[in-house]
């Protein structure tokens, strides 16, 4: 008697389908209201950073209106995450939002962010690299070097 050994069996790997946009309208509503929901955390504490840096830290470095400038975006990052994300817990309840803004604010959030943040540090690299520079925007360290 010849014992034959088993051949291995082959694994069904799960064939990739489409998802098609729910009734809500984006292809996974669940994933975009945990984005929301992060980004609405994280934009508040990159605005808390920005203000209590540019305040304290780099206060003497920063105008307040370079901490308005940066700090606005990022808020409205955050404002915009917050009203995607009820957009899409009023959906899913079957209620009609004023304004469907959660596939607009996939793309507007990140972009917010990014600019908020980018011009602080091109502000604070700037009041850096070229105080002369720097002394033209009104930044009160440049200014008191002269």
């Amino acid at each position: 008697m010849s014992e034959r050994t088993p051949a291995p069996k082959v694994a069904e790997l799960p064939v990739k389908t489409e998802k098609a946009p729910s009734r809500i309208g984006l292809p996974e509503p669940e994933l975009a209201y945990d984005y929301f929901k992060n980004m609405v955390s994280v934009s508040l504490a990159t605005l808390g950073g920005i203000l209590t840096l540019g305040g304290t830290v780099f206060g003497a470095r920063l105008a307040p209106w370079h901490m308005i400038v940066a700090a606005l975006p990022v808020a409205l990052s955050g404002l915009l995450a917050l009203q995607a994300k009820t957009d899409i817990m009023q959906m899913c309840q079957n209620l009609k939002p004023p304004l469907n803004s959660s596939r607009l604010a996939l793309r507007l959030v990140p972009s917010f962010y990014g600019l908020g943040l980018g011009v602080f540090l091109a502000f604070l690299t700037l009041s850096y690299l070229a105080p002369d520079a720097a002394a033209r925007l009104g930044s009160p360290v440049a200014q008191g070097s002269k």
